[in-house]
C-alpha cells in the first residue's frame, strides 16, 4: 500500500468514532440527500449500487431503505465494522486499488472518498470502477474544489479538483466515461466548496 494512502486510512482507524458522531447526531438532523438523490435521478428503482467508501454506512442505507441493492466497501477496517452494524450486511474492507468487479452495478457512489488518491492512483480506479458498471452506468464522486494536492493538517493526502482538471483526466483514460453533469455544494460546516460529477459509462 501506497504511503500516503497509509497515512490518510491511519488517520480515519484512529478517529473512527469521532468522526461517526460528528456525520450522525447533528449532521443528519440538517443533511436532506441532495447528493444521493439527484445521483438516484439516472437510475432504476431497484438497481444495484456500489458504495465506494461507506465511511459509517450514512448513504449505503439511505439507498437501501429506499429499495437499492447495495455493496459498501470502504479503506478503513473500523468504518467496515460500524457499516456493517447499521446495515445489517458484511461491508468489505479493501483499498480501492485491490478492487475487481465485472459489469456488476447500475450505479458507483464515491462521496468524498476519491479525492484522497493521486492522480495516477485515480487513474486506476476509475479503470476499475468503468470495468465495475454495466453498460450506461452512472458514476457520483466529489472532491475538494481547487486544482493542487496538498496534506492537511490531519496528515490525510488531498486531490483538490476543479472542472478543467478533472476534464483533462478524464479525456486521458483509455476507458471513456461522459460527464453528464458538474455542480458545486458546501462543505459542512466550512466556508469551502465540494466540485460533484455525474458521469456515465460509455
Amino acid at each position: 500500500m501506497q504511503n500516503y494512502i497509509k497515512k490518510t486510512l491511519e488517520y480515519y482507524e484512529n478517529n473512527a468514532e469521532d468522526y461517526a458522531n460528528q456525520w450522525t447526531d447533528d449532521f443528519l438532523k440538517n443533511y436532506d440527500f441532495t447528493i444521493p438523490d439527484i445521483f438516484l435521478s439516472y437510475l432504476q428503482d431497484g438497481d444495484s449500487i456500489l458504495d465506494l467508501g461507506c465511511g459509517p454506512g450514512r448513504d449505503s442505507k439511505f439507498f437501501l431503505e429506499h429499495g437499492y441493492k447495495v455493496t459498501a466497501i470502504d479503506g478503513s477496517k473500523k468504518f467496515c465494522d460500524m457499516a456493517s452494524k447499521i446495515l445489517n450486511a458484511p461491508v468489505t474492507n479493501i483499498n480501492f486499488l485491490d478492487m475487481d468487479y465485472n459489469e456488476e452495478f447500475a450505479g458507483v457512489f464515491a462521496c468524498a472518498s476519491l479525492l484522497h488518491l493521486e492522480n495516477q492512483d485515480l487513474i486506476k480506479v476509475l479503470k476499475s470502477v468503468h470495468k465495475a458498471l454495466k453498460k450506461d452506468g452512472i458514476l457520483y464522486c466529489s472532491f475538494k474544489k481547487g486544482d493542487g494536492t496538498r496534506l492537511d493538517e490531519k496528515n490525510r493526502f488531498y486531490n483538490d479538483m476543479n472542472e478543467e482538471k478533472f476534464k483533462a483526466l478524464i479525456n486521458d483514460l483509455p476507458t471513456k466515461y461522459k460527464i453528464l453533469k458538474t455542480w458545486e455544494s458546501d462543505q459542512y460546516k466550512s466556508h469551502k466548496k465540494f466540485i460533484n460529477f455525474i458521469l456515465r459509462k460509455n
